[in-house]
């Protein structure tokens, strides 16, 4: 093959890859205007079923909150969110699935605004100052603790149970945080002790201070706050120095 008949061979063979390309452009840009509207489509309907599945569970948190689980039906908990029935199976299989979501949700929020760290003072201090902080979460929570509290003792289906000995293990968790940093200055092995033996305590002292707030009020909490760290100081300093001798 000669010089110049190579050359042409070359243009040719650019020629067809350009055409090609252009071609692929043109295809590219045709299709990109559907796929967009698609996706924006595909966006939509997942913000509206968000949307839903938000409104459904404010609603039945609501609904279980003032009725119990056996005491929110269905039918309540449409009428609560102004969510189709279809909408609401869609979303969910069974009112225990919805329970499930509800406690999963609340439980999460209300972990989450917990913060423990350490703070300057001895372990009355450190504890009152934390403690103080949990009260004040009751408050912005409650109908999450209420609903909590309510299943605890009215529930029978087995799927919620599981949620809530989740939930309850998880604010033990949180306990033994708690008193574990308050009493780091016994060192790391008896802090650690103190707070396996406080943990379960603790999350029932708080459990009763929500539960005397909801009938009495928040009037003398800084009471029921001081009541509760006296009582884990002084329990927790006994177990420290047991732990010693």
């Amino acid at each position: 093959m000669g010089r110049h008949e190579a050359q042409h061979e070359v243009v040719v063979v650019r020629l067809q890859v350009t055409e090609r390309a252009m071609s692929m452009s043109s295809l590219t840009r045709s299709a990109t205007p559907s796929s967009w509207r698609m996706r924006s489509d595909q966006s939509l309907t997942v913000t509206a079923r968000a949307r839903e599945y938000r409104y459904i569970l404010d609603a039945a948190s609501r609904v279980m909150s003032m009725h119990g689980y056996e005491g929110a039906s269905i039918s309540a908990i449409i009428k609560e969110s102004g969510i189709q029935k279809s909408s609401i199976y869609w979303q969910f299989d069974s009112k225990a699935a919805i329970a499930a979501a509800v406690m999963e949700r609340g439980a999460r929020r209300f972990f989450d605004a917990i913060t423990i760290k350490g703070t300057r003072g001895n372990a009355g201090a450190r504890l009152r100052r934390s403690l103080r902080e949990v009260a004040v979460l009751l408050d912005e929570h409650q109908e999450f603790l209420r609903l909590f509290l309510l299943l605890l003792i009215t529930n029978r289906d087995p799927d919620v149970a599981v949620i809530l000995d989740r939930v309850r293990t998880e604010a033990r968790v949180r306990m033994h945080e708690l008193v574990e940093i308050a009493f780091e200055a016994e060192g790391p092995d008896v802090a650690r002790a103190v707070a396996d033996r406080l943990a379960g305590f603790g999350v029932i002292l708080i459990d009763g201070t929500f539960l005397a707030e909801q009938v009495y009020g928040v009037e003398g909490r800084n009471r029921r706050v001081k009541d509760m760290a006296e009582s884990l100081e002084h329990y927790g300093a006994a177990i420290a120095a047991a732990r010693r001798t």
